[in-house]
C-alpha cells in the first residue's frame, strides 16, 4: 500500500512538474521537428503582407492606436480594466476605422480574452502588434517567450501579481508581429556598447544575424529576435515579423559633436544592422516612436553621414512634418517602416516653446495631418499614442509638484503626458459635476460660501480642480473683479494696490473680461521659481534673494518649457557662457485663463476653457496644480519651499476666498475641503479628436 501511494504521489509530482514547466516556464519538446512553419503575416519590401484565403500575400496598411492598462483610480500595473471595458473599447476603435492595436508590453488576461471574443466570427477583426519591454538580453528573451505563449493561449502564471493568472485565449491568428523594447535610454545603450564585457561583438544565428559594424546593443537585439523566432517556429510552427523600437534620439543618424551634445543624440540604432536569414520567412521591420525634435536635423549631420545619404537628401520632401524626416526614414530602410507611437496632447499646458496648447479639435487635425503624411511617405503603419488618457504618467516640468504615488487619483490639467488619448475620463460618475457654460444648472444654495457687496461666490470641486460660480449685478466682461485665495497658512500677501485682504492670500484671481483674466501667485509660493529658476536664470533661488515669508508681490504663474534653440557649432565652442544662456529653459504663463464654452455637447465646445460668462455670472475652473495642491485626493498642498528646501505636502481642511470690485477691505470665507482619497468616479468621453479621426479613416 505504501509503495502504491508513493507511486501515485510520484506520478502526480511528475505531471504537475511537467504541467508547470510547459505552461509557466516555456519548456517543451519538439515532437514535429520537420513540420512546415505557417506564416500568416510577413514583411515585404515596404509593407506588411497578410496571407489571404487563397494563400496569396496582399499588402495591408496598419492604422491603429496604442493601448495601455491605464485607468483612473489604478496604477497601470494594477490592471484595473475589465473584460467588458476592453471589449467595448475595441468596438469604439473599430468604429473609428482603425484596424490595429499596439500594446507596448504584456497585458493582463482580460485584454487577450476580450480580443479573442471581439475577433472571433468578426469579418473585420482587430490586428495586434505585441510589444515587449526589458533592459537586457535575459529580460527581453524571457518576456518574449512569455508573450509568445500568451498569444497562443498556452500560458499560466502561477506566481503572478494575483497569484494565478491563466492566458488561455488563442489570439495568434491576429498578431501581426512583435516589437522589442520601449523608449530606450541612450545611457543604457552606451553602457552595453562600451562597458558590458558579457556582450559579444558579433552574432550569427539561425534566423537573425548582426551585420558587420553592428554595435554590441544591436548584437544583443539580434540575439533576442533570433531566440524569439526560433522558439515560436519550433513550439508553435508559426512565424511572424519581429522588429525593435527606435526613436529620433537613438535612430541611425550621426550628428556633429556640437549638435549631438545639444540634442542628447550620442548613440545610434540601425534596423539595417540586423539581417534575417532565409529561414526567417516572416522577415523584419523598422518601428519608430515619433516625438518632437529639431526640424533642421539635416544641417547637423556629420559630413560622412551627409555623404552617405546624399542621394536621398538631394530630393527629400521637406514639405511634411519634421522637415523630411518621415520621407528619409521610409526611403532609407529596405524593410517596412511603422510609426509605433506618435501623438499630440490636449493638455491645458504646452510642452515646448512656441507650440501653444491644442484643443481636442486641433489635436484631431494634427493627427490627421500626421497620418496623411506618414502614408504619403510610404510608411507601412501609423499607431496613434494613445487610446485613452493616462493619469499616472508624469511630465518632467510638473512631476516635482505632486505626490508620485497618488497621480492616478486625480487628473492634472497641467501635465502634458496625461492628455494624449482619444478617449477622456471626465470627473463624475455620469456627467461632469460642473459644466463651464455660463449656466447655473449645477449650483444651489448648498454651494454658497461667501456673500459680499452684492456678489455671491459658490464653490465645488472635482478630480480636476476647484469650480467657482460668481453671481451679481456687476459680474460681466466689462468689470474687473478681484478674488484672493488663501491656500496655505505658511505664507501670503495681505494687500494688493489698495485691496486689504482679511487673510494673507497666496493667489489672486483677476476677472477682467474674456481676454485679460488670470491667476497670480504670491512670489514666495511660486512653485516653478523654486524648482527651475536656476535652470532659467542661472541663479539658485535658495541662496539668492529668497522671497520674504509674507511677501507683498503677486507674480504670474509659470511653467518651465523646453527650449528648442540649437546653437551653431562655432558659438557653442567659442562662447560657452552665451551658449548656455541661449539654451536655458523658457517659461509659459499658465495663469492666463481661457474664456470658452466648456460643455462637450456644445458645437462651440473648447476643451481648454477655464471660465465662461453668463448673464450676471461667471463660472470658473481652477486646476489643482495651479493652486499648488500636492495631492488633492487627500487635500495636501505645498508646504513652504524655503523651510523644506523643495516640495513637501501639508494637509489642509479649508481654503479661504473673498471678492472685491474696488479698493478697500476684503472679507474672506472658508471653502471646506474633505478630498475623496481613493474613491474615484469618472465617466468615459470620446474626444473631438476621436470623431475627426473617425471621419478621416472612414473616408
Amino acid at each position: 500500500m505504501r509503495k502504491y501511494l508513493i507511486a501515485i504521489l510520484l506520478v502526480v509530482f511528475i505531471v504537475a512538474g511537467a504541467f508547470y514547466a510547459y505552461f509557466s516556464r516555456s519548456v517543451f519538446i519538439d515532437f514535429r521537428p520537420n513540420a512546415p512553419v505557417s506564416v500568416a503575416f510577413r514583411a515585404g519590401e515596404d509593407a506588411i503582407m497578410q496571407q489571404d484565403a487563397d494563400g496569396r500575400y496582399v499588402p495591408i496598411q496598419l492604422r491603429g492606436v496604442e493601448m495601455t492598462p491605464s485607468r483612473p483610480g489604478h496604477m497601470a500595473w494594477d490592471f484595473g480594466i475589465t473584460t467588458y471595458d476592453y471589449y467595448r473599447w475595441f468596438g469604439y476603435i473599430d468604429e473609428m476605422g482603425a484596424n490595429t492595436l499596439y500594446v507596448p508590453h504584456i497585458m493582463d488576461s482580460n485584454f487577450y480574452y476580450a480580443l479573442y471574443r471581439f475577433n472571433t466570427g468578426n469579418a473585420r477583426p482587430l490586428l495586434l502588434l505585441q510589444g515587449i519591454y526589458g533592459h537586457d538580453y535575459n529580460s527581453l528573451t524571457s518576456r518574449l517567450k512569455e508573450a509568445i505563449d500568451i498569444i497562443h493561449g498556452r500560458r499560466i502564471n502561477f506566481f503572478d501579481r494575483t497569484g494565478i493568472e491563466a492566458f488561455l485565449s488563442d489570439v495568434s491568428p491576429w498578431v501581426v508581429g512583435f516589437i522589442v523594447g520601449a523608449d530606450w535610454d541612450p545611457d543604457t545603450i552606451v553602457f552595453m556598447n562600451h562597458f558590458d564585457p558579457a556582450m559579444p561583438d558579433s552574432f550569427q544565428g539561425e534566423f537573425f544575424s548582426a551585420a558587420e559594424g553592428a554595435s554590441r546593443f544591436e548584437v544583443m537585439l539580434a540575439q533576442v529576435m533570433d531566440s524569439a523566432a526560433a522558439y515560436e517556429s519550433r513550439r508553435f510552427k508559426v512565424q511572424r515579423p519581429i522588429g525593435f523600437i527606435s526613436s529620433p534620439i537613438v535612430d541611425f543618424l550621426e550628428y556633429a559633436p556640437a549638435y549631438a551634445a545639444q540634442l542628447r543624440k550620442y548613440v545610434q540604432l540601425n534596423p539595417e544592422h540586423i539581417i534575417p536569414s532565409e529561414r526567417m520567412v516572416a522577415g523584419t521591420f523598422a518601428a519608430y516612436r515619433l516625438f518632437f525634435f529639431t526640424d533642421d536635423f539635416t544641417r547637423y549631420l556629420t559630413p560622412s553621414q551627409t555623404e552617405a545619404l546624399a542621394p536621398i537628401l538631394a530630393d527629400l520632401d521637406r514639405s511634411c512634418i519634421y522637415n523630411g524626416y518621415l520621407d528619409l526614414l521610409a526611403r532609407y530602410h529596405s524593410m517596412p517602416v511603422i510609426a509605433a507611437g506618435f501623438g499630440f496632447s490636449s493638455s491645458r499646458a504646452p510642452y515646448i516653446v512656441d507650440r501653444p496648447p491644442l484643443t481636442e479639435r486641433e489635436q484631431g487635425e494634427a493627427l490627421v495631418e500626421m497620418v496623411t503624411q506618414l502614408e504619403e511617405s510610404g510608411w507601412a503603419g501609423s499607431i496613434i499614442s494613445t487610446w485613452q488618457d493616462t493619469w499616472e504618467r508624469r511630465t518632467w516640468n510638473t512631476a516635482f509638484s505632486s505626490d508620485p504615488w497618488h497621480y492616478h487619483y486625480w487628473h492634472n490639467l497641467q501635465a502634458v503626458d496625461q492628455w494624449y488619448g482619444l478617449m477622456a475620463f471626465d470627473p463624475g460618475r455620469y456627467t461632469r459635476p460642473v459644466l463651464i457654460d455660463g449656466q447655473a444648472n449645477e449650483w444651489d444654495e448648498s454651494h454658497l460660501i461667501h456673500e459680499y457687496d452684492g456678489m455671491r461666490i459658490y464653490a465645488q470641486y472635482s478630480l480636476q480642480g476647484l469650480y467657482l460660480l460668481v453671481r451679481g449685478e456687476g459680474v460681466n466682461p466689462q468689470n474687473t473683479l478681484y478674488l484672493p485665495l488663501d491656500v496655505t497658512p505658511r505664507s501670503g500677501t495681505s494687500a494688493f494696490y489698495g485691496l486689504e485682504f482679511e487673510r494673507p492670500a497666496d493667489f489672486l484671481l483677476i476677472l477682467s473680461g474674456e481676454d485679460e483674466s488670470r491667476l497670480l501667485v504670491n512670489r514666495r509660493y511660486h512653485a516653478t521659481h523654486q524648482r527651475f529658476y536656476e535652470e532659467m536664470m542661472g541663479i539658485n533661488p535658495f541662496t539668492h534673494n529668497i522671497p520674504p515669508r509674507w511677501d507683498s508681490e503677486f507674480v504670474p504663474i509659470t511653467l518651465a518649457l523646453q527650449n528648442p534653440v540649437i546653437i551653431e557649432a562655432e558659438l557653442f565652442y567659442r562662447l560657452a557662457d552665451e551658449a548656455r544662456e541661449m539654451r536655458r529653459l523658457r517659461s509659459w504663463d499658465t495663469g492666463i485663463l481661457t474664456h470658452g464654452m466648456g460643455d462637450p455637447a456644445s458645437p462651440h465646445f473648447n476643451s481648454l476653457a477655464d471660465f465662461f460668462f453668463g448673464e450676471n455670472l461667471v463660472e470658473i475652473r481652477l486646476p489643482w496644480m495651479m493652486l499648488n495642491f500636492y495631492d488633492p485626493s487627500y487635500m495636501r498642498v505645498h508646504d513652504d519651499y524655503y523651510d523644506r528646501f523643495g516640495v513637501e505636502g501639508i494637509r489642509i481642511q479649508e481654503i479661504y476666498i473673498g471678492i472685491a470690485a474696488e479698493n478697500g477691505e476684503v472679507p474672506m470665507s472658508l471653502i471646506p475641503l474633505r478630498g475623496w482619497r481613493n474613491t474615484v468616479h469618472t465617466h468615459e468621453r470620446l474626444k473631438q479628436s476621436y470623431f475627426i479621426m473617425q471621419e478621416f479613416w472612414s473616408n
